[in-house]
């Protein structure tokens, strides 16, 4: 008795977008609008300290939080 295998090639190819990959897509763009809101008011701080304290201020007050001075 011999066996015979039949082998079928199927091509499916999906034109519409899954719900999946529109809520990942969303939460990127979300993701990325925080991330750049939390970058800009980092500059906004770094910028404060330095108008308020000056660059020399800023070495010493850095220096005394490492060292603890």
């Amino acid at each position: 008795m011999t066996a015979t295998i039949t082998k079928t090639n199927v091509n499916v190819h999906a034109n519409t977008i899954s719900a999946v990959d529109t809520v990942s897509k969303a939460s990127l763009v979300v993701m990325s609008a925080f991330s750049g809101m939390v970058g800009l008011w980092a500059a906004t701080c770094f910028i404060g300290a330095v108008i308020s304290s000056g660059p020399v201020g800023m070495i010493k007050g850095l220096t005394a939080a490492l060292t603890g001075m």
